[in-house]
């Protein structure tokens, strides 16, 4: 048995979120209708995560997954603080007016203080970029204020770095670099 992922942040760079459900393969892109993205989930470093907030008329777009069930708990353990798991998220998928249930994260702990650290919202970019995502997409994630993060032996830090390495990316701040 499988389930439906959508990914709207980090985890829509294939090698970030295949590394976590190694059965994840990639069916295409989605966009969550009502919904806006910001980066104000609080997370347990001290940094901003991606987080999807209701908006009428608003869209995110992101990314589906097909993942086997027996890895929904590593999921949950990879999303777990500060997010609750939504099973029932429609999302409309690549073919225009066609719908697809999923399952995603939605964020518990908000704090509009926080900022994404440097290299987590560049891995962001990158999966949006992978994903051929639009310009006004990747413009707006560009234009997120972020701070650097000083930890340079932080775990989470290392992974995102090599998933990004996996797909040809060799200086992750080139991608925050505004206009590109």
């Amino acid at each position: 048995m499988t389930f439906h992922y959508f990914a709207y942040g980090s985890n829509m760079l294939p090698a970030r979120f295949i590394n976590r459900c190694r059965s994840a393969k990639l069916i295409g892109t989605g966009i969550a209708r009502d919904f806006r993205l910001d980066f104000t989930k609080q997370s347990k470093d001290g940094s901003g995560k991606a987080a999807l907030r209701a908006a009428p008329g608003a869209h995110v777009p992101g990314v589906i997954f097909e993942v086997d069930l027996a890895e929904r708990s590593t999921l949950d353990q990879h999303e777990g603080f500060g997010y609750r798991r939504e099973d029932a998220f429609v999302v409309e998928d690549s073919v225009p007016g066609s719908t697809r249930m999923t399952n995603t994260y939605l964020a518990t702990l908000s704090d509009p203080q926080v900022k994404p650290f440097d290299w987590y919202l560049a891995t962001v970019i990158a999966g949006a970029m992978f994903h051929k995502m639009d310009d006004a997409h990747v413009a707006a994630l560009r234009g997120i204020a972020f701070i650097e993060d000083t930890d340079k032996e932080r775990k989470t830090r290392a992974a995102a770095i090599a998933a990004m390495h996996a797909h040809g990316i060799d200086d992750y701040r080139t991608l925050l670099e505004w206009p590109r």
